[in-house]
């Protein structure tokens, strides 16, 4: 069913649920680069630890700790974009059922494209971090 067949109450509902959850979306992507590069600082911290006497395997088990938590972030991320993807598309089918005065408020000044997306920004501090920690772990 598309929007054009939903009632208003339906329309209004499914927008504000769709609302909520890309700010709950995109609030998960910036917990998850902040919990992403703590536990990277921890494999920094952990390597400066053993610093005396770190083995080879030990570099190698950190330096391969920290691209496993750099990967798995930057795979969340990308799960987390597409998540937000399908709701803004939700909401401009939602848009399409409202009235022409909501449409014309709405389209009142024009965003512009957004060539850097914060999620651009996100997935550099993950590479950078997990990058910086191999770098930091074989150093020491």
């Amino acid at each position: 069913m598309d929007a054009k067949h939903l009632t208003h109450e339906e329309l209004r509902l499914l927008y504000q649920v769709t609302v909520s959850d890309l700010t709950y979306f995109k609030t998960q992507q910036w917990s998850l680069t902040n919990y992403t590069l703590l536990l990277l600082a921890a494999l920094v911290a952990t390597a400066q630890i053993l610093k005396p006497n770190i083995t080879s395997i030990e570099r190698l088990a950190l330096g391969t700790l920290a691209l496993l938590v750099a990967i798995g972030a930057l795979i969340v991320l990308s799960k987390l974009q597409q998540s937000i993807h399908v709701r803004q598309s939700r909401l401009d089918a939602i848009r399409d059922g409202f009235s022409s005065a909501f449409n014309l408020a709405w389209a009142a000044e024009v965003k512009g494209r957004e060539y850097l997306h914060a999620v651009h920004f996100l997935r550099a501090a993950v590479v950078g971090g997990g990058l910086l920690v191999c770098w930091l772990v074989y150093r020491v």
